[in-house]
């Protein structure tokens, strides 16, 4: 679990923000975007592609 935890407060640098983020914010992130979408607030889904 703590080999998890801190997996999840490693950070990369998200490229459409132009900041470092922690991978914990980017599955917030993603989870508001898929939440969006489903209510219909956003015509389209677009996923976060790794691109390192």
């Amino acid at each position: 679990m703590r080999a998890w935890e801190e997996r999840l407060s490693e950070t990369i640098k998200h490229r459409l923000l132009n900041k470092n983020v922690s991978y914990k914010h980017l599955v917030k992130l993603e989870c508001y975007k898929m939440a969006k979408y489903i209510l219909k607030d956003e015509p389209e889904y677009k996923p976060f592609k790794i691109w390192w």
